[in-house]
């Protein structure tokens, strides 16, 4: 396998090989929605059966467990992966040489989960979480055999076997998972749900992949890789703990009830961003990167992509605080009827995701991960200090604060990736605010109808009901309000194409 990419005169390069390179952003952008919706779908299905076995107090304490393997993965799969994909020449000793060290970082990263697994029990007065975190410790090592691999396909625009893997994983963990919550077996079947699903996820990009480590290492090669992958494991091992700060406080504040109520208001937040926005998240940065001395076609490349994920961001996420009223309890079961709020009020983080996170993934792609990481160092002070205060009040409190300490830095953000790496991020805004009005509207009328409707009314048909009303009454508002926009967009994808 080749892996020397010279660098071009963006002047000289042929309209042939530009062409390829769109087709290739197109492909790959269609194989990356395949494995996001697929991923997606199997994943929520399994979730719903598994939350209408399990109760808060069992999926709190599975998602305690998973706090530390979530975070210190993050050191084998990113950072020296994301500098195999961004660096524009490349020999095949710096791929062996990432492999090796990555596949040793894990193992010794495992062992250290595994070693203060009594330590995290005594933090939380949780006796059983000491052997399901020992459990969750193998995921780390798993992971780290898989990473070069995938950053090798991820180069090549080659996003087909992740498909493969993503579901292949998915219905092999989602089987375990059940198999065990059927059976009586609690929170083991959501740990080994996952144990499983890493294993399964990384033995099919082993055998699918073309690429084969060599039995060499290069010290002076990894340096190499350190210069970009450095602030980018920092940054990104950051931005796991920000992630984490809300259930270790939940946690420590009220139990792993809330913890688990937390755990499930979290799910249709992630399942809306990953199947909305993962597509565009994952071409983002590689196909950045592959443009990365032609600041015009990135700021397009940037403009019409926040463009299209807001125009399907707002009615889904607005659409769904809407009816979560009835659809959370109806989906997960009447147990969970305590989440709504965190689900609702969680869905304005959503909103923020259709930019900040395309906003991110291409200042990565530009070598600008350190402004990353300052924002992230900020934003832990911010929400040490919010949430805990809020803890002292209720769950819902510390929702509230985690929403306003992101809405908070987000014009922070935007401000410096302005002005470090040349984005007028003030072009894609400028739709927000019409946006907001149609999705605006659509809440107002769909809230009125699930108040309006006779309560003998099966909870399915009010549901499917709230959809059919407000799915019409936005698309009306959007066409009448950002009918250029939705024009652009067609024309980016058929520019790639083309």
């Amino acid at each position: 396998m080749q892996f020397d990419f010279q660098d071009q005169d963006p002047a000289n390069v042929q309209g042939s090989e530009m062409t390829s390179l769109g087709k290739k952003v197109v492909s790959s952008a269609a194989w990356a929605a395949a494995e996001t919706w697929g991923r997606q779908v199997a994943m929520f299905a399994v979730f719903i059966i598994l939350a209408r076995h399990l109760g808060p107090e069992e999926f709190g304490l599975a998602t305690l467990a998973m706090v530390a393997p979530t975070i210190l993965a993050t050191v084998v799969t990113r950072g020296i992966p994301d500098a195999l994909v961004q660096r524009a020449e490349i020999e095949p000793i710096h791929v062996d040489s990432a492999f090796w060290l990555l596949v040793a970082t894990g193992a010794t990263l495992s062992a250290l989960i595994w070693g203060f697994a009594g330590v995290v029990a005594e933090l939380f007065g949780e006796p059983l979480l000491e052997g399901l975190v020992r459990w969750t410790a193998i995921i780390v090592v798993v992971q780290s055999l898989a990473a070069v691999p995938t950053a090798v396909l991820k180069r090549e625009l080659n996003f087909r076997l992740f498909t493969l893997r993503t579901l292949t994983g998915t219905m092999v963990g989602g089987t375990v998972g059940l198999t065990m919550a059927i059976g009586g077996y609690g929170m083991w079947s959501l740990v080994l749900m996952q144990v499983a699903k890493a294993i399964v996820e990384t033995t099919v990009i082993l055998l699918g992949s073309s690429w084969r480590p060599r039995m060499a290492y290069s010290y002076a090669r990894c340096r190499e890789l350190f210069g970009f992958a450095g602030p980018i494991v920092v940054q990104t091992l950051w931005t796991f703990v920000n992630e984490e700060i809300p259930k270790v406080i939940l946690g420590l504040f009220f139990g792993p009830v809330a913890v688990g109520v937390y755990a499930i208001a979290r799910r249709p937040l992630d399942l809306l961003g990953e199947f909305l926005l993962g597509p565009l998240a994952a071409i983002t940065m590689p196909a950045v990167a592959r443009v990365q001395r032609e600041p015009d076609k990135i700021d397009h490349f940037f403009n019409t992509s926040v463009r299209m994920a807001a125009i399907a961001g707002f009615p889904a996420f607005v659409g769904f605080a809407a009816i979560a009223p009835v659809a959370v309890p109806l989906v997960f079961g009447p147990q969970w009827t305590s989440a709504v709020v965190a689900v609702q009020v969680l869905m304005i983080l959503g909103l923020q995701r259709t930019i900040d996170s395309l906003c991110a993934y291409t200042i990565l792609a530009l070598g600008q991960s350190s402004l990353v990481l300052k924002l992230n160092m900020i934003y832990t002070l911010f929400s040490l200090v919010l949430l805990t205060a809020a803890a002292q009040i209720s769950l819902e409190a510390v929702i509230a604060a985690l929403v306003a300490c992101n809405l908070l830095l987000l014009p922070v953000f935007l401000f410096y990736v302005q002005h470090t790496a040349h984005i007028d991020v003030s072009k894609p805004l400028a739709i927000f605010p019409r946006l907001a009005g149609a999705a605006a509207l659509m809440f107002v009328i769909v809230s009125a109808w699930l108040l309006a409707a006779p309560d003998d009314l099966p909870q399915t048909v009010t549901v499917a009901a709230g959809i059919a009303i407000g799915a019409p009454i936005y698309i009306a508002a959007a066409v009448l309000l950002v009918r250029a926009d939705l024009l652009k967009a067609r024309d980016m994808l058929l520019s790639l194409r083309e």
